[in-house]
């Protein structure tokens, strides 16, 4: 498809995909606006400083001028402005359908599964980047080294992470695929973990053409053991050892791959520090909202931090997943000294059950001592050397910065 000149309205453009999308769809020629709600977002910094603008969701946004909708997928066809586009007649592409539009003109790299695909993502495209290959890339989040969550170069390489729910990565036909973890997730989409991992097994058999790594090799670990890595745990590490691996097969050189990671500095909402990173208290948001990643995530602060107190303030991120994963949610927190949870931040897309957080908790308090709400929390009971860790894919990071701004204050 060619893009230049085409007049598209994005239908919840504030989001990192989709926000994402629109630069680099700007950058082909084409002609973007988009609308959204009055919360702030991260991503509007780097919308208006591409000159798109952005609106408060109405039917009036849209004109006959119109050539394409894209949508969130957040937004269903009832929403007004969906309404209106098909009134006007005017061709509608879900984020998910347009992405891979866009991806049909580029070398494809997909990072997908459960953990680790933003991580990856980011890390394969500064390791590219610093390889002369001048990607574009697309991540779910910030990446700190360009302060957005994409990277509109002019090379032949498309890096992005693709979505597992509603096998949205159906709409790619890559050259190569990552897959740094596969657990199971999105019951409210697949029944079972047969279901889930039949799907990228069956995704991965339609694109014969892709180089698909899940494991590194020897060589992997004596390029990394050259390279300056800055961040903890097995699981960071596992992300990075798969991103050499994928660069060693695209013929990058040794001396770029330690380049693209001694420059790598994280993701927004991966291990990030809202504090100074070491004194009397520490606080971290970490976007880990699934069992496994909470238990990587606490394990590798425990390693790192050996003197501190490890809280942990967890968000559950939707019913589906809290009740799907109720027992192994309430056996993630073995490692923190006290546990603390918040709301469950629930989907557009789910009735609420005012049980389920009170499931978790008393579950919880099966396996572990110091178990409260978040409405108990009080920073002033703990003292000596405490590091705070907020996990979760929800607004629990809003808490985080809060806190850290109240105690640097003191």
């Amino acid at each position: 498809m060619i893009w230049k000149n085409i007049k598209i309205h994005c239908i919840g453009i504030k989001g990192a995909g989709l926000s994402g999308l629109a630069i680099l769809l700007k950058k082909e020629g084409a002609i973007i606006a988009g609308s959204d709600i009055t919360e702030e977002f991260p991503s509007e910094f780097e919308l208006l400083k591409n000159d798109i603008a952005i609106k408060i969701f109405s039917p009036d946004n849209l004109g006959k001028d119109i050539d394409l909708v894209i949508y969130s997928s957040a937004w269903p066809e009832n929403h007004v402005e969906r309404v209106r586009a098909k009134e006007l007649n005017i061709p509608e592409m879900s984020y998910a359908e347009a992405l891979g539009e866009y991806a049909k003109s580029k070398k494809t790299i997909v990072i997908t599964g459960t953990h680790g695909k933003t991580t990856t993502t980011a890390l394969l495209g500064q390791i590219f980047e610093a390889g002369g290959f001048d990607p574009c890339v697309l991540t779910g989040d910030s990446v700190k080294a360009w302060g957005s969550s994409v990277r509109a170069g002019k090379g032949k390489f498309f890096i992005v992470e693709g979505d597992e729910y509603q096998e949205k990565f159906k709409y790619f036909s890559p050259v190569g695929i990552i897959i740094p973890s596969l657990d199971y997730d999105h019951s409210d989409y697949f029944k079972d973990k047969e279901s889930y991992q039949k799907a990228f097994a069956d995704w991965i058999r339609a694109n014969p053409q892709a180089i698909v790594v899940t494991e590194p090799e020897e060589i992997d670990e004596k390029i990394f053991s050259k390279a300056h890595f800055i961040f903890p745990g097995a699981h960071y590490r596992r992300n990075a050892l798969l991103a050499i691996h994928l660069s060693r097969i695209f013929r990058l050189d040794e001396a770029s791959i330690v380049s693209g990671i001694n420059n790598f500095k994280g993701v927004r909402r991966r291990l990030d520090y809202y504090s100074p990173e070491s004194g009397d208290f520490i606080i971290i948001y970490d976007y880990a909202h699934h069992p496994t990643e909470i238990k990587a995530t606490l394990e590798a602060l425990k390693k790192k931090y050996k003197e501190y107190q490890l809280v942990a303030i967890f968000q559950p991120h939707t019913y589906t997943r809290t009740k799907a994963f109720l027992e192994d949610f309430a056996q993630s927190f073995a490692l923190s000294d006290a546990v603390f949870f918040e709301e469950i931040y629930a989907s557009t897309r789910e009735k609420g059950d005012k049980n389920m957080l009170a499931d978790l908790i008393n579950e919880t308090k099966k396996y572990h001592k110091n178990v409260r709400t978040f409405s108990d929390f009080d920073s002033k009971n703990f003292s000596g050397k405490v590091l705070f860790v907020f996990m979760g894919a929800g607004d629990i990071w809003r808490v985080a910065e809060g806190l850290s701004k109240s105690l640097l204050e003191r």
